[in-house]
């Protein structure tokens, strides 16, 4: 027993010897101390970058925008980016923060060019209520190089690549290389909307750069008499647009649309070959033939557009004047041709206000098509709403019902709507509209 108590109180002092601070780390230090060092080592080699990252972010929504930061030491960040041409010409400086959040993460914490992809509010710049595009402006740390840094964004998985800039880029942005280059081209596809590529097979491939979706498309007939669509999401750079999947057709693969600022044309490489994106009269592929593959609707505003005729203008108006002053003191938002090719079928959606509220009246049509792009459309019944505004829209309507319809592109230079489409009736060539092509 005497041995057994001469154990014990060995080990008890022992133990006693042995205590220490029960927060120190076997490795010797605390984790939050670690994450401190992290941190300060990250922020190290972000503003430790004398001209700046850039980077590119792509929505799930579509489209690309490439974003140029300058991170400075006092937390503060400038920034240029492709979102809006202002956000290429003028610095923005916001704040930022690295922060412990579960890991290692890069808050830009007000509001900034990065905060407009993810504005809830869909009249800032569009997206869906409440989420804008869902971009992230919080992102995870993933790796950290010399020059390259990975994130993610902690609500939306946006994925960030920063990597070096030059200082000839750092340079062009401050000096409004960047918004001039954009400025020059969508100047440029609005005056010249027709664009096409030319390869060794001597097919016409249309050439489609929209700069509202941030998509580039190529779109041809093929062999088979079907139109086909070669389409990505881009983003501008200080040479042209970046393209985020390669095009490849008939063995040519691009990744990049240089834009030559003296010869004021665009041009892709291929194999080291240099070769210009052409300007054509008229669209390449018939506006018909791109139904249901490039857009599916026209969008037609109250407001009258280029490319509407006397007949139409006084119709339009007038349904509207009439819906105003009717018992239900209705605002006509806009009308929408809406096709729906694989059913063969075309609704006149028009879009009504009662007190702030918006209403659909609905108008169903069917409808046949000729090869050369003639339509007949065919009334069907309707009810609801559109019942209650019938008599306003009759006298469009009956145009619609009776009459045969050619379709085709027209471009507004001058008013910056750039490509408009047109119906046009066969039997009363004074009666036409134009809609935009969504």
């Amino acid at each position: 027993m005497l041995h057994n108590r001469l154990y014990i109180i060995l080990l008890a002092i022992l133990f006693a010897g042995c205590k220490k601070d029960k927060t120190t780390s076997l490795f010797g230090e605390k984790p939050e101390e670690r994450m401190e060092k992290a941190l300060a080592e990250y922020k190290a080699t972000l503003t430790g970058s004398t001209y700046g990252w850039k980077t590119v972010v792509y929505p799930a929504a579509g489209g690309g925008y490439s974003f140029y930061f300058r991170f400075g030491t006092n937390d503060r960040v400038t920034m240029y980016s492709d979102v809006t041409l202002d956000a290429a010409s003028t610095g923005k400086e916001s704040t930022y923060r690295l922060k412990a959040v579960q890991r290692p993460s890069l808050l830009f914490d007000t509001y900034s060019y990065l905060h407009l992809l993810s504005d809830p509010d869909p009249n800032v710049y569009g997206g869906q209520t409440g989420s804008g595009y869902s971009v992230d402006f919080e992102y995870a740390i993933d790796s950290v190089s010399a020059d390259t840094i990975r994130l993610t964004g902690i609500s939306f998985d946006t994925k960030m690549i920063l990597v070096k800039a030059t200082q000839a880029e750092a340079e062009a942005y401050a000096a409004g290389s960047f918004a001039n280059l954009i400025a020059g081209t969508e100047n440029y596809m609005l005056q010249n909307p027709w664009l096409y590529l030319q390869f060794s097979d001597g097919k016409r491939l249309q050439v489609s750069i929209n700069t509202f979706t941030k998509t580039f498309t190529l779109i041809y007939i093929d062999d088979a008499d079907q139109v086909q669509l070669l389409s990505t999401p881009y983003y501008y750079t200080l040479n042209g647009i970046y393209l985020q999947q390669a095009i490849v057709y008939g063995g040519n693969t691009f990744h990049e649309v240089f834009w030559d600022s003296v010869k004021k044309v665009f041009y892709v490489t291929i194999d080291g070959q240099r070769i210009e994106v052409k300007v054509a009269p008229t669209s390449v592929v018939p506006m018909h033939r791109l139904l249901g593959v490039d857009f599916s609707s026209l969008i037609v505003p109250p407001q009258e557009l280029p490319g509407w005729s006397p007949t139409f203008t006084t119709i339009y108006t007038t349904a509207a004047s009439s819906m105003q002053n009717g018992p239900y003191r209705l605002t006509l938002y806009y009308t929408e041709f809406a096709f729906d090719v694989s059913q063969q079928v075309m609704n006149v959606d028009v879009y009504i206000i009662q007190d702030n509220t918006l209403y659909l009246a609905r108008y169903p049509f069917t409808y046949t098509k000729t090869a050369n792009g003639i339509f007949n459309f065919t009334g069907q019944t309707f009810g609801g709403n559109a019942s209650a505004i019938a008599s306003d829209m009759k006298p469009l309507l009956d145009y619609i019902r009776n009459d045969r319809f050619t379709m085709d592109f027209i471009v507004d230079t001058q008013g910056g709507n750039g490509k408009l489409g047109q119906l046009k009736s066969v039997e009363h060539p004074d009666f036409y509209f134009t809609g935009f092509p969504q």
